[in-house]
C-alpha cells in the first residue's frame, strides 16, 4: 500500500479527552481516500501498529484532519515527523449522533490492532 511522510502538528486535545490520544499529522502529503485505515507509523527506530483517521471530523462538523491512535506509544513524547505505512482500509468517515456512539466505534476499529 501508500507509505507516507508526515509531519506532526498541534492538535485540538479531543482524541486524549475522551480515551483516544492521537498525534495529528499535516495532510499534505497524505494521497488517499478519506476514510479510518490500519497503519504501521515509524517514530525514530520504533513502529507502532495504530488507526488513522482521514477526512472531515463529521461528529464534530469540522475540516479535515489527519490523526493517528498508535499502540503503546507514549503520546507526551511528541515527535517532529512521522513515517505512515497504510496497512488496510477499515471503514469510511461517519458522523456519529454523539461522542459516546463515536468512542464505541473507535472501540470496535481497534480489534484491527490486535489482529
Amino acid at each position: 500500500m501508500h507509505t507516507f511522510k508526515a509531519k506532526v502538528v498541534k492538535g485540538k486535545g479531543r482524541g486524549k479527552k475522551i480515551g483516544f490520544p492521537t498525534i495529528n499529522l499535516d495532510p499534505v502529503n497524505f494521497n488517499i481516500d478519506y476514510g479510518v485505515y490500519l497503519v504501521e507509523a515509524k517514530i525514530g527506530k520504533k513502529t507502532y501498529k495504530g488507526l488513522l483517521h482521514f477526512g472531515r471530523k463529521e461528529t464534530f462538523n469540522e475540516g479535515v484532519s489527519v490523526e493517528a491512535h498508535l499502540k503503546d506509544f507514549n503520546f507526551e513524547v511528541c515527535p517532529k515527523n512521522v513515517i505512515i505505512k497504510i496497512l488496510k482500509r477499515i471503514r469510511d468517515i461517519r458522523k456519529f449522533n454523539n461522542v459516546d456512539e463515536l468512542k464505541d466505534q473507535i472501540k470496535k476499529d481497534l480489534f484491527y490492532i490486535c489482529n
